[in-house]
């Protein structure tokens, strides 16, 4: 949860942010300007979130789009790919900042005794969350910190509306792709369940996703495995 709103938080603002930067102040003046998690979580987001979470299905959950106004970008097609990318770039961001509060918090177990260090090393890689101490809860945080926000940065990715990788896509302002994702915008949501849920695209879909998730996982062992 903490990782989970953290990077959905980050990512909106990343938008906002963007936007505010290249002279679109349509985000700020509605408030979204902030790294407040109230402004950008969606009611039915979150819910599918925590409904995920309890009931051991892969994680599911959104944030409220951040509403732009091309027209007031100086250079609408840089702009609009600019704050597009933002998003993905963010969550890129946190876990490279979740990789290194990974390994601070290894060094100083290493640094308090090989007892300690194994047991965050086996907190690391269970499965599930031991409170018998601080260390498997913030472990278990972490690590999630690194893995979510690299899933969240390639599925944004996906060039299908509503996610990122399609306003990049209609940025560079390609006639017939810009007609084809107005076709199926209205579409977009029916489409990404039969994504995400009906073979054979979904076969494809998880396969995109176990890529980068794979490597999120090989990142953490890297970094575990400087202080065995």
């Amino acid at each position: 949860m903490p990782a989970f709103i953290s990077s959905l938080t980050i990512h909106e603002f990343a938008h906002a942010w963007m936007a505010h930067r290249l002279g679109d102040d349509t985000a700020r003046l509605l408030g979204r300007l902030s790294l407040d998690p109230l402004v950008h979580l969606d009611f039915m987001g979150t819910a599918m979130m925590v409904i995920a979470i309890l009931s051991n299905w892969p994680l599911l959950g959104w944030a409220k789009p951040v509403p732009i106004n091309p027209l007031n970008f100086e250079n609408r097609t840089r702009g609009q790919v600019l704050v597009a990318i933002a998003g993905p770039i963010s969550n890129l961001l946190q876990a490279i900042v979740w990789s290194i509060l990974l390994a601070v918090v290894l060094l100083g177990l290493k640094l308090s005794g090989q007892d300690a260090l194994g047991e965050g090393l086996n907190a690391l890689f269970a499965n599930g969350i031991s409170l018998d101490s601080w260390i498997s809860p913030v472990l278990t945080a972490i690590k999630y910190g690194v893995l979510i926000n690299i899933a969240l940065a390639a599925f944004n990715m996906i060039p299908l509306p509503p996610l990122d990788g399609h306003w990049v896509l209609m940025g560079m302002e390609i006639p017939s792709v810009n007609r084809a994702f107005e076709v199926i915008r209205p579409y977009s949501f029916f489409l990404l369940i039969l994504l995400v849920a009906l073979p054979p695209f979904s076969n494809y879909f998880d396969y995109y996703m176990m890529w980068f998730i794979g490597g999120a996982y090989q990142l953490i062992m890297w970094i575990a495995m400087l202080f065995v």
